[in-house]
């Protein structure tokens, strides 16, 4: 009877101590101890998803576009701000894709002026909303045109400008691509050095 009694014990024993130590790991599973949070270190593809439909070229008949995009982020930092700021990131393509001519989504050059376009922008987005001072590092683009689709402040190739201070709750809107009637009118694009290193047009298609 003894020896029942004892082994009785014993389980309810080893019962409580199981019971403690899952009340003490709970905090950290919650917390996510032990697990990787957030984007991995090195590259990461943040996918815009779900694609964006945007309607485009004003009155008249109906045009969209649908647009499978990524951001490409060179360290986790970086993709974690553009995987938190995607909201903000979405309403800007929404704004520059819906300015759009046929002269412009119709064409190869047209789209590729676009993709710079749209990633300059998205970085100036980025750092606008964290506050921080925006950076004009280098012209590329397919047109012939030397002026910049946001005209800078300077001519030189490299330039900072200020930007509002970082309790602005939002920044300020950002103007939509400038249109053309062909691609070889399209202005010059000046880069901005930011969280997104790249952007990529996976998928592109232009209902008329």
């Amino acid at each position: 009877m003894k020896c029942g009694k004892y082994s009785l014990l014993l389980q309810f024993g080893k019962g409580l101590g199981l019971a403690l130590v899952m009340a003490v790991a709970q905090p950290a599973l919650a917390a996510g101890g032990g697990a990787a949070k957030g984007a991995p270190e090195g590259i990461n593809y943040i996918p815009i998803s779900p694609p964006l439909v945007v309607n485009y070229g004003g009155p008249g008949k109906a045009r969209y576009i649908k647009a499978e995009l990524s951001v490409r982020s060179e360290n986790a930092t970086d993709a974690n701000l553009v995987t938190h700021h995607l909201p903000l990131i979405r309403d800007r393509l929404v704004s520059i894709l819906s300015a759009q001519s046929d002269a412009i989504v119709s064409s190869a050059e047209g789209k590729e002026y676009l993709r710079r376009y749209a990633l300059a922008e998205i970085n100036k987005a980025l750092l606008q909303v964290q506050g921080l001072p925006i950076t004009e590092t280098a012209v590329a683009g397919t047109g012939a045109s030397p002026q910049p689709a946001s005209a800078p402040t300077s001519t030189a190739s490299t330039a900072t400008t200020s930007t509002p201070p970082s309790t602005a709750a939002a920044p300020a809107a950002t103007p939509a691509a400038p249109e053309a009637s062909t691609a070889s009118q399209l202005p010059e694009v000046i880069a901005i050095k930011g969280p997104a290193s790249d952007l990529y047009f996976n998928n592109f298609v232009v209902q008329k």
